[in-house]
C-alpha cells in the first residue's frame, strides 16, 4: 500500500471516529483559545527581547546563486532574519498558546535552514529543499526528529516524520504553511496522559502530515519539558528567513474527509507520463487537456484549444479516480501537489495596437489543433494554427521546479504578440528576472526579446513581440 493510501485509510478512520475521540476534555488539559488573533508585524512588540538579527520590512529579495542572502525591503508587515555578528535569537512570541491552528507565510533563502516550534517545543521544519524528490523528516514540512545522546551513537535521534510529497518552492518565493495543532493532555495532578499531536500540515495549500504525533520535545527546541501552554517560536539561529501574516485561531477539530479507501493515483515512474483528460480551471470545465508529469516532479498541464500552459505544479502527478474508477465519472483528473495557476488565454495573438486587449480565448472552430510530437525526453511540442499564425510550442522539464518554453512562430502576421505571463503584479529584479504574482514564481528571459509590461484590468502581463527577425521566443519558468 503506497503513502497515500495509508493516509487515505487514516483520514477515513478519523473521520468516522471523531466524534468519540474528541471525548470530554481531562483536567488540565489545554483548551482552545476562543480568540483568533493575528500577530502584528508593524513592530516587534508580540515577542520577547528580539535580537538584532530580526528586522522589520515590507519584503524580501533572495538570490538563488547566493547562499543564505535575503535582502530586506523597508517598511513594516514582514519580519526577516539577517544573521548577525552580535547574535542571533529566536522570535518568542509574549501570547502563550495550547490547542490552535496558525496560518503564516515565510520566505527562504538559498540553502537556509529555520523552523516553527509549537509551544516552544515541537518543530515543523523549514528548509530550502525545493529540489528534492524524497523528502526526509528534517525537509520542508517534516516534523523534526527528537534527540537523545543515551541512546548512543547512530541512535540518538528518533521519531522524525518526513512530509507526504515535497511541495516546497524556490529561494525568495512566498511560501504557505497552515498547522493544526494539538497541545499535549495532562491530570490534575500534572502527568502527561497524551502527546502533543500535529492533527495536519498544509504546505502551500498540499496536506503533508495528518495525524503526526509527537512524544515529547524536538530536537534544539526552546523547552525541554513539556505544558499545557507554550509560546510560538521562529528560528533564527540557522539561516536567513523572512515570515509574514502571522494568525492564529482555536483549533479546527474537524477531520480531513478523503473519497476513497483507494484512490488511483498516476506517478512517473522512471520515465515522463502524458495523460489526457478533462480537468478543471476555475469553475470552467477544460476538455482537451493534456498533462505532462516527469520523475523529477515538475508537472504541468496545457490547453490544446488555446494553446495555452495553464497550470504547474510540483509533487505527485495525478489522481485519477474520477476517471477511471467505475464508470469514470466525472472524467476529471486531480494534480496532487501544489499548483500555480497560470493563464488559460492564449499564448499568442494578433494586436491591432500594443494598447488593445487580449484576447480572453480563441473560438473554437477557428482554432486547429495539430497534436504534438514528443523528442527523446519525452518532452512535448505542441502545434497549432489559428487566424494566419502557424504555432509550435515545446516544453521542457529537464531540472526540479523548473520549465522551459519554446514558442516559435512560421511567418508572423503583423501585430503578432506572445504574452507569457498574467499576474496581479509583476516585478522586474533584473537580469532578465521577473518576479510573477506574490512572488509565486519566477520567470527568466532574455531583454533582446524587448518585453512589454503593461497594465490591464486585473493586473499587469508581459508582452513580447514576434516579426519575421524574431520569430521565436525562449523563456523559464521556476517555482
Amino acid at each position: 500500500m503506497n503513502q497515500l493510501s495509508k493516509m487515505a485509510r487514516l483520514a477515513r478512520f478519523v473521520l468516522i471516529c471523531l466524534p468519540w475521540l474528541i471525548g470530554t476534555p481531562e483536567t488540565g488539559q489545554a483548551q482552545p483559545s476562543d480568540q483568533r488573533g493575528v500577530i502584528a508585524l508593524s513592530g516587534l512588540g508580540a515577542f520577547r527581547e528580539p535580537g538584532p538579527n530580526w528586522v522589520l520590512s515590507s519584503d524580501a529579495v533572495a538570490d538563488l546563486s547566493k547562499d543564505n542572502f535575503l535582502r530586506p525591503v523597508p517598511g513594516t508587515g514582514v519580519v526577516v532574519n539577517n544573521m548577525h555578528p552580535a547574535g542571533n535569537t529566536h522570535l518568542v512570541t509574549q501570547k502563550e498558546f495550547g490547542d490552535m491552528d496558525l496560518e503564516l507565510d515565510f520566505m527562504m533563502s538559498k540553502n537556509a535552514n529555520s523552523g516553527v516550534y509549537l509551544q516552544g517545543r515541537y518543530e515543523v521544519q523549514l528548509l530550502d529543499s525545493w529540489t528534492r524528490l524524497d523528502p526526509a523528516f528534517s525537509d520542508c514540512g517534516g516534523i523534526y526528529q527528537r534527540w537523545d545522546e543515551s541512546r548512543g551513537e547512530q541512535r540518538e535521534g528518533y521519531e522524525g516524520v518526513a512530509p507526504l510529497m515535497n511541495v516546497a518552492r524556490a529561494p525568495g518565493l512566498w511560501q504557505h504553511l497552515k498547522v493544526s495543532f494539538q497541545a499535549p493532555r495532562f491530570d490534575d495532578k500534572g502527568h502527561k496522559i497524551e502527546n502533543a499531536r500535529f492533527k495536519r500540515v498544509y504546505l502551500n495549500g498540499v496536506l503533508v502530515q495528518l495525524e503526526a504525533a509527537v512524544t515529547g520535545p524536538t530536537r534544539s527546541s526552546y523547552y525541554g519539558d513539556e505544558k499545557p501552554l507554550g509560546p510560538l517560536v521562529l528560528q533564527g539561529d540557522h539561516g536567513n528567513v523572512a515570515f509574514r501574516n502571522i494568525r492564529y485561531a482555536p483549533l479546527d477539530t474537524a477531520s480531513v474527509e478523503i473519497s476513497t479507501d483507494d484512490p488511483i493515483l498516476v506517478n512517473p515512474q522512471g520515465k515522463p507520463y502524458l495523460l489526457r483528460s478533462f480537468l478543471n480551471y476555475g469553475e470552467k470545465k477544460l476538455t482537451h487537456v493534456i498533462s505532462a508529469g516527469y520523475p523529477n516532479q515538475s508537472n504541468f498541464s496545457y490547453d490544446l484549444k488555446e494553446g495555452a500552459l495553464f497550470q504547474i505544479w510540483r509533487g505527485k502527478f495525478l489522481d485519477v479516480t474520477d476517471m477511471w474508477h467505475e464508470r469514470g465519472e466525472p472524467q476529471l483528473a486531480k494534480p496532487l501537489g501544489s499548483v500555480i495557476v497560470l493563464s488559460d488565454g492564449p499564448s499568442v495573438a494578433v494586436l491591432p495596437s500594443p494598447a488593445a486587449p487580449w484576447p480572453d480565448s480563441v473560438a473554437f472552430d477557428d482554432f486547429n489543433n495539430k497534436g504534438y510530437v514528443l523528442d527523446e525526453n519525452r518532452f512535448p511540442t505542441f502545434e497549432y494554427s489559428y487566424g494566419g499564425i502557424e504555432a509550435k510550442d515545446k516544453i521542457s522539464a529537464a531540472q526540479p521546479g523548473s520549465l522551459t518554453r519554446v514558442i516559435s512562430i512560421t511567418s508572423p502576421p503583423p501585430g503578432l504578440y506572445g504574452r507569457i505571463a498574467l499576474a496581479a503584479r509583476i516585478e522586474s529584479l533584473g537580469n532578465g528576472w521577473y518576479a510573477v504574482g506574490d512572488k509565486s514564481y519566477y520567470l527568466q528571459l532574455d531583454a533582446k526579446y524587448k518585453p512589454l509590461i503593461r497594465q490591464t484590468h486585473s493586473g499587469q502581463e508581459i508582452l513580447v513581440p514576434l516579426t519575421k527577425s524574431s520569430s521565436q521566443i525562449t523563456y523559464s519558468i521556476t517555482w
